[in-house]
């Protein structure tokens, strides 16, 4: 069964034996495949990302007007 991963700054020319496709490009690979890539730094789960893209920074509280702006 292939996963989606993403391919890091790290990955050379070759990632799990496949041409690199650039940094954060996705490449679909089997576990066995991606076992040394994950462990040396070179792709990440691709679900470990997209979270990351999607959760959006939270701006600070809002002091109220009740609390004098303190």
């Amino acid at each position: 069964m292939l996963k989606a991963y993403r391919v890091t700054e790290k990955a050379g020319p070759f990632v799990a034996g496949i041409r690199n496709p650039g940094q954060g490009e996705a490449v679909r690979l089997t576990e066995d495949q991606a076992h040394y890539a994950l462990i040396s730094g070179e792709i990440e789960p691709a679900a470990k990302t997209d979270a990351a893209k999607a959760e959006p920074a939270r701006p600070a509280a809002a002091k109220s007007a009740r609390d004098g702006g303190k």
